[in-house]
């Protein structure tokens, strides 16, 4: 279960805990992903869509991908909490609107800077999931430094709920072997997803719609953001602006859109006789 929070791990301060060395080698490897910024925008895109790495990498340290096909879909949120315009407020909004339901995987640095905004996702009906105390990618840096942030985010989220979360969610998706075996310690369920909006991208409200609804079916996972800061886009509102649409065709499909737990946990059909 997650301890109690290293107070020298606020504030950006866990890199501290490792060699000059190590800092430098860990920024260089976490950050050069970002080149892909110079590409285009569509190339970009068709990458990210054709990325054979990302199946093998989630054979190698498996996580939820799906849930059972009962008449339900689950929504997912990745990198606030965000207080800022356009971000975690307007999607809550939207979500009451389209009638619902989701998980917010949320980064310990966010929630410090809005620290009122994971209990209004709860008092909304919506679940929280750990998604580190920082935002990089897990296997690019050393392992001890993986840990460390797994275990502060879920300590930082486990202090504001008052028992330990259930679900993690790897920045990127790219977890570890040492990640890995850190959320098992943890008692945490690591979580992937089946289908995007690739909404981290400038990508206009209708073409993050189409991309989710694309792939939108029973037993489906999607992955939305609703925060900016680590993405090329000013901010969430094309996010904000597919949910409706999104929903809309949940709804075509015969689908309830859910929380991860709701739909993990959601008893199995009853067999006719």
């Amino acid at each position: 279960m997650c301890g109690e929070r290293d107070p020298g791990l606020r504030n950006g301060a866990l890199q501290q805990k490792f060699s000059a060395p190590e800092r430098v080698l860990g920024e260089m490897r976490r950050h050069l992903h970002r080149l892909r910024q110079l590409l285009p925008l569509s190339l970009r895109c068709s990458l990210q869509e054709r990325s054979p790495g990302r199946a093998r990498r989630w054979r190698e340290v498996p996580g939820i991908e799906r849930v059972e096909a009962r008449n339900q879909a689950v929504l997912t949120f990745d990198d606030g909490p965000d207080a800022g315009p356009a971000a975690t407020d307007a999607v809550l909004d939207a979500l009451d609107a389209a009638g619902a339901k989701a998980t917010f995987f949320v980064v310990g640095e966010q929630m410090e800077k809005a620290p009122d905004l994971v209990p209004e996702i709860l008092a909304r009906g919506h679940e929280v999931g750990v998604h580190g105390q920082r935002h990089f990618r897990h296997d690019r840096v050393p392992s001890a430094e993986s840990v460390a942030d797994i275990e502060a985010g879920c300590a930082t989220l486990a202090e504001a709920l008052g028992t330990p979360p259930r679900f993690y969610r790897p920045p990127y998706g790219k977890l570890s072997e040492a990640g890995a075996e850190a959320c098992r310690r943890l008692g945490l369920e690591v979580a992937y997803w089946s289908t995007w909006g690739l909404d981290w991208e400038p990508l206009p409200a209708d073409r993050v719609a189409r991309r989710v609804n694309r792939d939108l079916e029973a037993g489906a996972v999607v992955l939305l953001h609703d925060s900016a800061r680590y993405a090329v886009r000013p901010d969430a509102a094309a996010t904000v602006g597919a949910i409706a649409s999104i929903a809309d065709r949940a709804s075509a499909l015969g689908l309830d859109l859910v929380t991860l737990g709701a739909a993990v946990d959601a008893p199995a059909p009853v067999a006719a006789r």
